[in-house]
């Protein structure tokens, strides 16, 4: 392959890839205005119950690998959480 065009292809590698962070923050913004709407329309029980079903529908389509990274990213979260709720300690 001459010089060319491996730099014809590197750039359009990058191009690509720029294309898909954009495609994918516009995604997350249209999620994030989707989930806003509906946890302000029906509530955080409603939404504890759609992150449940979700949850486990994902869990259920995974290999053992990818369930326990996502089991063990669930976890982290949850501890920070956990932690971010308690009063500071007394020093």
């Amino acid at each position: 392959m001459n010089q060319d065009l491996q730099r014809s292809l590197d750039d359009n590698a990058k191009q690509w890839l720029a294309l898909s962070h954009t495609i994918s923050a516009a995604e997350q913004q249209a999620f994030d205005i989707a989930h806003d709407g509906l946890l302000a329309t029906h509530g955080s029980v409603f939404m504890g119950r759609v992150y449940r079903a979700t949850f486990g529908q994902v869990l259920q389509n995974m290999t053992d690998t990818e369930r326990r990274k996502l089991t063990e990213a669930f976890r982290r979260t949850l501890a920070l959480a956990i932690a971010e709720q308690l009063p500071p300690a007394l020093g």
